[in-house]
């Protein structure tokens, strides 16, 4: 599995996110932090952590890599070696079997693109995790039309993909700088992915403080970018 994680100025909370991912049961993974240009001290941290696990690579984005998390991601997807691939955030933590859970469903049933799992959003610990974060339609039936109108939807790291169904398509879109998960999930849809979900709170969603898209989420090329969004849907 590689694991694949922007992070921009995180120095604070990614460590929490490598020690969960280090607690995996399932250690046959690599974990990929892609930087965007922190000023933190997130270098500092990262070599601590790849010092002591060989598991843990860290990169800096290529100036010709587009700034934002969309380009940290698809840069990381070029430095990976995984057969499967999970995109995780900086700041969220996943469950001791988040990993191995999905590999397994996965390897169960071939047939399958990705799998995806519940979870919880959190403020400080996986202790205060209360509220679900979870869609209403939780299957593939009509999941298109599930999706457009959302009772379907699938959080970034949710979903544990295939790398063979990933490879021959566009990733995430560096233009957009709101809607690029949305995006990215319609896109795999209408090429025909097939999934399931594991009904199990496995990774936990932080909120209360500034994500790496937070400010652009909140300015006129958010707007644009929902707009371009929906128009895609429109047109399809």
């Amino acid at each position: 599995v590689s694991v694949i994680i922007p992070t921009y100025n995180r120095a604070d909370l990614i460590g929490q996110t490598l020690d969960s991912i280090k607690a995996q049961r399932y250690g046959n993974w690599e974990c990929i932090v892609v930087d965007d240009g922190s000023s933190d001290g997130t270098q500092k941290l990262m070599e601590q952590y790849t010092q002591a696990d060989p598991r843990i690579q860290y990169y800096l984005r290529p100036e010709d890599q587009a700034k934002g998390a969309n380009g940290c991601r698809n840069y990381g997807f070029s430095r990976s070696r995984g057969e499967y691939i999970k995109w995780f955030d900086s700041d969220d933590l996943m469950h001791e079997d988040f990993l191995g859970r999905s590999v397994a469903t996965l390897e169960a049933h071939p047939t399958l693109d990705f799998c995806a799992t519940f979870s919880k959003i959190f403020t400080q610990t996986k202790a205060d995790a209360l509220e679900d974060f979870n869609p209403e339609v939780t299957n593939s039936q009509n999941a298109l039309y599930q999706f457009i109108v959302g009772k379907l939807f699938f959080l970034t790291p949710a979903p544990l993909w295939k790398r063979t169904f990933l490879e021959d398509k566009p990733l995430f879109d560096e233009t957009l700088h709101n809607a690029h998960e949305t995006d990215f999930n319609f896109r795999m849809l209408v090429a025909g992915a097939q999934f399931t979900y594991i009904e199990e709170t496995l990774f936990f969603v932080r909120r209360g403080h500034q994500s790496i898209d937070h400010v652009a989420g909140t300015n006129t090329k958010s707007y644009q970018s929902q707009f371009d969004y929906f128009d895609k849907v429109y047109q399809y």
